[in-house]
């Protein structure tokens, strides 16, 4: 049959514009890109998991995962207090960057949000507003066909206006919407939501990112009876063996979230992070207390294990001496997943260590817990202390006076130097003002 040439050219001039068209689509996305799953412990010290060396605790699930990992063991928060510590998971940035600063705002009168409920309700929705403008990386990942799950810990509104495809918590303040509600649930009663959501996303083959908030080893310290006594008589009060219990309750249920993953033939392909939002020590004489950790800028308050696994991609290590921050956290998830990471970003890939041996300096912020919105411009409004570690050399900038710590020979900073080593608090002092001096706030408008 003879060709029709004007159909042939039709074909041709189609045929020239589908690249075209094909490039002004956004990226595809399906299951072959890597899954991530993000476990954010909450309130626990630095050592106190077995693969950190705790003569009791019982880790088993994080061992594992800890030897599977190229695990950083000098990771640090970029402040000892969990909102802006969970701020800066998801922004990249440091509280005085992102400005979520505290866990609550100041209401007008000084009074408590308790007393002055329906002050409370006008006033919350302005601490998140900040946030709101600055990039995330649960947008990206939305944005580039994730589906973004959130459960527990999690303070700024409702996480469906901030790029979850899905979510435990529903953030209304008139509703006691505080800093999670019934996301809380996740691994204390239920991991349903998440089971439910791995299901989804391998039924619409589309890859997913999992935000694990999960409320432990937070108070309550209440887990069950047997993990309590099994602490009790090697703990050095109640209140410590409550708190270990709740260790071992978080591990368990970490186990279940990677187990899924296993049943569901998808670990290999499922990068895994894990980190903690701020320490934790139990203060014997107060259950249910801290004693210089959390809220703090001591190492015991600021420091925690930074891992990533990814099978066939990072290869397990054990980093002793590298610094690590969790502002690093979304830059390696961005790029883990193939997505350009925004220029205001400023933390490094963890996947390459070498990349963080240069750095070599971390900065950590430590703001009051209720802030004064009306002077956010104010870097020092409401500022507690800052700590710039180098190396193994460790200052905390107070308002009225410096402390200077080795870490290498003091690793729970309690021997300040700055009195025999002026010279070495006076240079960490001016770096630490460069830091602050170089480090921009994002332009929001």
């Amino acid at each position: 049959m003879k060709k029709n040439p004007y159909i042939l050219l039709i074909l041709s001039l189609l045929g020239s514009l589908l690249p075209s068209l094909h490039a002004a689509q956004p990226p595809a996305a399906n299951s072959s890109q890597p899954n991530v799953v993000l476990l954010i412990s909450d309130d626990q010290t630095w050592d106190d998991y077995g693969f950190m060396g705790h003569p009791h605790v019982a880790t088993p699930h994080l061992d594992k995962l800890a030897s599977e990992s190229l695990l950083y063991e000098r990771g640090y928060v970029s402040a000892p207090l969990c909102r802006p510590s969970l701020a800066s998971l998801v922004t990249g940035l440091h509280p005085h960057q992102h400005n979520i600063r505290g866990n609550d705002p100041i209401l007008p009168g000084n009074v408590h949000r308790i007393h002055a409920p329906e002050l409370f309700v006008e006033w919350r929705p302005k601490m998140s507003a900040p946030i709101e403008k600055l990039p995330s990386m649960v947008k990206e990942l939305e944005a580039h066909g994730y589906l973004t799950l959130q459960t527990g810990k999690w303070w700024e509104g409702d996480p469906l206006e901030h790029g979850f495809t899905d979510a435990m918590t529903h953030g209304i303040t008139e509703k006691r919407g505080r800093h999670g509600d019934v996301g809380l649930e996740i691994g204390r009663t239920t991991q349903q939501p998440y089971y439910d959501f791995v299901d989804k996303a391998i039924e619409q083959d589309k890859p997913f990112f999992v935000w694990y908030g999960i409320f432990l080893p937070h108070t309550p310290h209440n887990a069950r009876e047997e993990l309590y006594l099994k602490y009790k008589d090697v703990a050095s009060s109640e209140s410590e063996a409550r708190y270990w219990a709740n260790i071992e309750w978080f591990d368990e249920a970490c186990g279940e979230v990677i187990d899924y993953l296993e049943t569901k033939g998808i670990a290999d392909n499922t990068i895994i992070i894990y980190t903690c939002d701020n320490g934790w020590v139990s203060n014997p004489e107060q259950p249910g207390r801290s004693i210089r950790s959390k809220r703090e800028p001591f190492e015991d308050g600021i420091r925690t294990p930074i891992m990533i696994r990814h099978t066939g991609k990072v290869a397990p290590a054990r980093n002793q001496t590298t610094l690590a921050s969790n502002i690093d956290i979304a830059p390696t998830i961005l790029q883990a997943c193939g997505i350009e990471v925004p220029a205001i970003m400023a933390g490094l890939d963890l996947r390459q260590p070498e990349l963080l041996d240069q750095r070599n300096q971390i900065v950590v912020e430590d703001y009051a817990h209720d802030i004064e919105l009306s002077k956010l411009d104010d870097l020092n409004s409401n500022l507690e202390s800052r700590v710039l570690i180098e190396g193994w050399d460790k200052i905390i900038a107070w308002p009225d006076r410096t402390e200077l710590y080795n870490l290498k020979s003091d690793p729970d900073d309690l021997h300040d130097l700055a009195g025999t080593h002026p010279e070495k608090a006076t240079e960490l002092s001016r770096k630490l003002s460069d830091w602050l001096r170089t480090t921009p706030k994002p332009h929001l408008n």
